[in-house]
């Protein structure tokens, strides 16, 4: 699942050229102010989980830049090769702050700011090492949604900063999934794909240091962190309040909906024959494919938390040809039994599936009963089919 930050334009935006200029100028000087910006959800998908960057600002010189973890390009070759294999190349930019914020005031997203209280030494650190980051042969870092991303960026590099640094406790231990579903409550095909395709790694439970992978919980960290018993932030106020603020609103059109349809189909073709066949052979085609996606995600990318997917238990590869058997009306025994074990396969995860370790998509609980039906019914009209006559 890589959730990108920023969009095409987004990167465009960079300004690496000056930024290696400004860093002489701003090295070690007490009129600096580093501050973490926060920024509201957008409507994509990729961009419901918030964003985070860092502003530094000389109020001498009048130099304010926001160092940003959040770019990616396009135009980068194999670019969607990449993404879809976990080898997402992201990217430390140096953009203007003015210029930051028009970007959001289009999109209608407000943006918080909380100043860290850093003494001289602690600016000189954190400033030489954001300028040392930004050059290209060091800007780049492979992107892990939950592990390295726009956020953990900044968390890691505040511990850097800060001596015996203290992070408040968190008051309940919610999984990764269940942080994911808070930030995607109006994308329920979002959260259905994210549900399909990420493992039980995603299932693990977090405390206030994972947690902070996304930038609102990372916001409220900092604001109640301290570092030798003093805050290392200052109170978050806003740096932008858009004058026509973003609405999201969900789809009209969710999984659930989609899901009892498909259940309604497999129950009219228990009564009725005419394009039973076609109906059979597409459920439990796109099943296959589904599981052929899953294996994919698991066993030939270098994403972490696509492993040990517990939907192959009933989205089976092996589907995309079992399939085409349902097409003829000659079968032999092994085909029978095949989608005989396949029923019992689908009933038996819809009696434990709250007892698994891995979450399932509620919508896919008439999908469970239509496979487990149509792979019964399936089973017995085929045996009946051989019956001599």
């Amino acid at each position: 699942m890589s959730q990108p930050f920023f969009s095409k334009r987004h990167f465009i935006s960079l300004m690496i050229s000056g930024c290696m200029t400004v860093s002489a100028q701003l090295s070690g000087r007490d009129n600096l102010t580093v501050s973490l910006l926060t920024v509201d959800p957008g409507e994509e998908l990729y961009a419901s989980f918030e964003h985070s960057a860092l502003r530094v600002k000389d109020s001498l010189e009048g130099h304010d830049w926001v160092f940003n973890y959040g770019m990616f390009d396009f135009n980068a070759p194999g670019f969607y090769a990449n993404f879809a294999r976990g080898r997402m190349d992201y990217i430390l930019g140096v953009q203007r702050y003015e210029h930051f914020l028009n970007i959001y005031a289009v999109e209608g997203r407000a943006i918080y700011e909380q100043v860290l209280l850093l003494d001289s030494l602690q600016k000189k650190f954190i400033t030489d090492f954001l300028y040392n980051n930004a050059r290209p042969e060091n800007r780049h870092y492979r992107y892990h949604f939950f592990l390295d991303n726009c956020a953990t960026r900044i968390r890691d590099l505040v511990e850097q900063t800060f001596d015996n640094i203290e992070w408040p406790p968190s008051a309940q231990s919610p999984t990764y999934r269940e942080l994911v579903y808070d930030c995607t409550r109006n994308h329920p095909w979002g959260r259905f794909a994210i549900d399909i395709a990420l493992g039980l790694p995603t299932d693990q439970k977090t405390g206030t240091w994972e947690q902070m992978f996304l930038p609102g919980y990372l916001a409220k960290a900092f604001a109640q962190a301290t570092s030798n018993g003093q805050p290392i932030a200052g109170e978050m106020h806003p740096a932008l309040i858009p004058a026509d603020p973003l609405v999201v609103r969900p789809s009209a059109v969710t999984p659930m909906m989609v899901g009892c349809l498909l259940l309604a189909l497999a129950l009219l073709f228990c009564f009725v024959q005419k394009g039973a066949r076609i109906f059979d052979f597409t459920l439990f085609f796109v099943t296959g494919w589904t599981g052929v996606l899953v294996c994919f995600l698991w066993f030939f990318t270098d994403h972490t938390n696509t492993h040990g997917n517990l939907n192959l238990i009933w989205a089976l590869p092996t589907h995309t040809v079992m399939a085409f058997f349902l097409l003829s009306k000659k079968h032999n025994g092994f085909v029978r039994k095949y989608f005989l074990a396949t029923a019992v396969i689908s009933v038996l995860l819809l009696a434990s599936r709250t007892f698994l370790p891995q979450h399932m998509n509620t919508a896919l609980i008439p999908v469970h009963i239509a496979l487990a039906l149509r792979a019964f019914l399936t089973s017995r009209t085929l045996s009946v089919d051989q019956q001599p006559k």
